[in-house]
């Protein structure tokens, strides 16, 4: 999966998702990736104050389990915090 983020020059935080369906076959897999990753952002607006995030989904995310993709999306954000505190 690939994070992108900036800031922006509202209150609050805004997220985008880009799940294809070249990259994820399934609907399924692709409401479940969207799923997690809503429910992730959300438990995380605190610390991602005036950003806007856009998520790309990839193909090995399919694969993954909830566990993982949770733990990816976590190192991510932290990730993301970092690079926009400079």
């Amino acid at each position: 999966m690939l994070v992108l983020g900036r800031k922006n020059s509202q209150q609050t935080a805004r997220l985008g998702l880009a799940v294809a369906k070249k990259q994820l076959k399934r609907a399924v897999s692709r409401n479940r990736f969207k799923r997690l990753t809503r429910e992730s952002f959300r438990h995380h607006l605190n610390v991602i104050k005036d950003m806007d995030i856009v998520v790309v989904a990839r193909a090995g995310a399919e694969n993954k389990t909830n566990r993982e993709l949770l733990d990816l999306l976590e190192k991510n954000w932290q990730i993301l915090i970092k690079k926009c505190e400079k």
